[in-house]
Formats: structure tokens, sequence, C-alpha cells
């Protein structure tokens, strides 16, 4: 038997599954921890097209988390790191970056253009407007998250992976509504109740903690669901969460919520939805 450079994922899904996985294009929203685990994946599985978006330069404290970075990229955009670990992978893999927020003309134009989209985003804000628009223009879109929580039994993560008739984070219940309110409010009304507050509000919604291999296990699950949708190995899970602390992957049994505005009523309506005001009221300034 002559060995391809697939023949081991083509012994679980066959080359017409393999076919399929590099004729998907593929969008990941925030290339960070979480997000660049997913990359590298997806880079491994066969996807051909990639488009990298994310308007964050590589910190120190990176290091500890993002695949392919090392200390002398400090300063870099995320996009050029993970475009470099891409084409090492797979030099003929077609990459596009937008180095700014997907909240953006390019990056609107580009999500627009793409089959399939990861969102590994930080902020609920973020994930919502990711949501309004895949349900928009009818695109899957698979979230996911981590969560190293402080209270010992909280920390794992889970993935949510909106297609139609499913359901999607909002109605999943993974949500925070008042930092979904924070960062949709104007500059204006948010210095507005910093003063009220006393304290910068936004010192009081920072990123948790962020490690490596749980990043890896939500990447794993996500680009193992997006895997088997798109080669028809199973049907997807559309919602799986990771209970850290009981070393357990389990599917929720709670129903999402009926009529969902978000993933019901706004599916495949484009540009009626009306995304696009938040690029227009500027969202993407401030949040990514």
């Amino acid at each position: 038997m002559t060995e391809s450079r697939f023949s081991r994922n083509e012994l679980l899904f066959g080359k017409e599954g393999q076919q399929q996985i590099e004729a998907t294009s593929v969008a990941i929203v925030g290339v960070g921890g979480l997000g660049s685990h997913v990359v590298q994946q997806l880079a491994y599985l066969g996807v051909k097209t990639i488009t990298l978006i994310d308007a964050d330069t590589v910190t120190l404290s990176n290091i500890n988390r993002l695949v392919g970075a090392t200390e002398e990229d400090i300063g870099c955009p995320k996009v050029d790191v993970l475009e470099r670990l891409v084409k090492a992978i797979r030099p003929e893999t077609e990459v596009t970056k937008v180095k700014e927020s997907f909240i953006s003309e390019p990056g609107f134009s580009r999500l627009k253009n793409v089959g399939l989209i990861f969102g590994c985003v930080d902020r609920d804000a973020a994930r919502l407007i990711l949501t309004e628009f895949s349900a928009a223009y009818s695109k899957p879109y698979l979230d996911a998250a981590t969560d190293a929580g402080k209270d010992g039994e909280s920390w794992g993560g889970r993935i949510v992976f909106m297609l139609p008739g499913g359901s999607c984070v909002y109605c999943r219940g993974e949500l925070s509504q008042e930092e979904v309110r924070r960062y949709l409010s104007t500059p204006e009304e948010r210095e507005v109740e910093d003063r009220i507050y006393g304290v910068s509000r936004e010192a009081l919604s920072q990123t948790g903690p962020s490690v490596v291999s749980l990043n890896g296990i939500i990447a794993s699950v996500a680009v193992t669901e997006f895997m088997v949708l798109v080669t028809g190995l199973r049907r997807p899970k559309t919602y799986l969460q990771y209970r850290g602390a009981f070393g357990i992957l389990t599917t929720p049994s709670d129903p999402p919520l009926e009529g969902c505005h978000y993933c019901k009523t706004l599916y495949g309506k484009g540009e009626v939805a009306q995304v696009e005001r938040y690029i227009r009221q500027g969202v993407g300034r401030y949040l990514r």
C-alpha cells in the first residue's frame, strides 16, 4: 500500500472525508491560547484554506500557552506567529490574516466568505456578536471556551456548536448578560458607570486564568466535532462540557431556550439582521 500524507486520517473517515476537510474553508477568530491549538490541529488535519483573525500581539504572559510562539515573538502580531506555524506544517496552505477586530469591514467581509467559523474569544459580548453574525449569514459556528475557576470545582471548559435548527451560546445560557451589556454600551456610558461605582469596572472583568492543557482539551474536542461534521463520520455533538475537577466530558441534558432570537429568528436573514451596525457603532475599537 502506497502511503500518503493523510493515509492515517483516511483509515478513519476515507478519502472522501479527507477531500471534504481539504475543501472546507475555516476562520478562527481569536488565535491566542485556545485558538492557537485549534489552528495547529486544523492544519494537521488537512484544512487547506485558513483565515486567522486577531488584533493582538504576543506578550510575555502568552508564551506559556500560545502554540508556536517563543520569547522572540513578543510584540509580533499573533496572526503572524500562527501563519508561520501553519506554513511549517503544510506550506501550500492558503492563509489569510486579519490584523484587527473581527468587528470591522475586513473582518466581516472575510467571515462572509468562509465555510465555518471557530470562535475562541475571551469576551461574552464578542461571542454574542459572532453568534449573531454566523446565524444571519448561515455559517456553522463553533464557540469554544475554557474556564479555570478559582473555586476548585468549576475549572474546565465547553463547546457550543451552532448548526441550522440547533442551539447557540445564548439559548444555552453560556453568556454573562452583565458583561454583554457592559461591553456593548458606549465608552461614554461605561465612563459614567465607572464614576458611579468609584472603580473601573474594566478591572472587575479581566480575563481569568488560562492553562495550556485545558486549552488543548477543549481545542481537541472542538476540532473533533468539526471533523465528524465535515466527514459525516457521525452527527456532531452541539454542546459538550469538560468538568476538569471530575475528569469527565459530558453532554448537558438541560434543553436550550425555546424560540431563541439569535439562532432561530435571525438565522439566514443576511443583511436584514443588520449585524453591520456593530461596525458603524465602533464596537470593534474596544471589543476583540
